[in-house]
């Protein structure tokens, strides 16, 4: 017996995971699948369009705005089932999308053969959080950071600046930049606000 089609909207960039649900929509299960590679792309086809039954949204997409944007996409589509695509296993991430009105929170590395069986639960009323072997160890990387060096990191991504962070521990502004330089080398960002994001996604904070 076949399947019940499912159409799909897929929101990313990524070329992998657009060949992913190709192929796995392409064995036997007559769905339809749009995608598009911007937040403010799905936003417009959600408006456009026929609201879809499912919703698959790259978490790593470059400009996706966080959970704002999983909320907006949301509200566009309030009887649509919502998959969130993560690249770092996070069961913070996962209880605030849940929360937020997402249905399932899935490894964007999902293989193809794996896809049918989450777009067929995420079809029924219960929520979804798949996360690969090992998710719950903590990475070689994050154990580096020291008491202090996540202390700071909190802080920062409550918004405060180095001079607040410092009054905060009273210690020296520079020995605050210090540990700053320290905890976005050993998290491998960019600068302060890829150190931040990088935490919220990891569940450090």
């Amino acid at each position: 017996m076949r399947s019940a089609r499912v159409d799909i909207l897929l929101l990313t960039e990524d070329l992998a995971i657009q060949r992913s649900f190709h192929t796995a929509l392409e064995t036997g299960r007559d769905d339809l699948l749009s995608v598009c590679v911007t937040t403010r792309e799905a936003e417009a086809w959600l408006h456009d369009h026929q609201k879809p039954a499912v919703v698959a949204v790259d978490f790593g997409t470059p400009g996706l705005g966080g959970l704002k944007a999983l909320g907006r996409l949301i509200k566009l589509a309030p009887r649509t089932r919502l998959i969130l695509l993560t690249h770092t296993p996070s069961v913070a991430v996962a209880r605030q999308a849940l929360r937020l009105g997402v249905v399932a929170c899935v490894p964007a590395s999902l293989t193809p053969d794996d896809l049918p069986a989450i777009l067929t639960l995420v079809q029924r009323p219960n929520d979804v959080i798949v996360l690969p072997q090992g998710a719950f160890e903590t990475p070689v990387k994050d154990r580096l950071l020291s008491r202090r060096e996540r202390q700071i990191l909190a802080l920062l991504c409550d918004g405060q600046q180095n001079k607040e962070i410092a009054h905060t521990f009273g210690i020296k502004e520079v020995t605050v930049k210090m540990h700053m330089r320290s905890v976005i080398r050993k998290l491998g960002a960019r600068n302060r606000t890829h150190a931040a994001m990088i935490a919220r996604d990891r569940g450090l904070v």
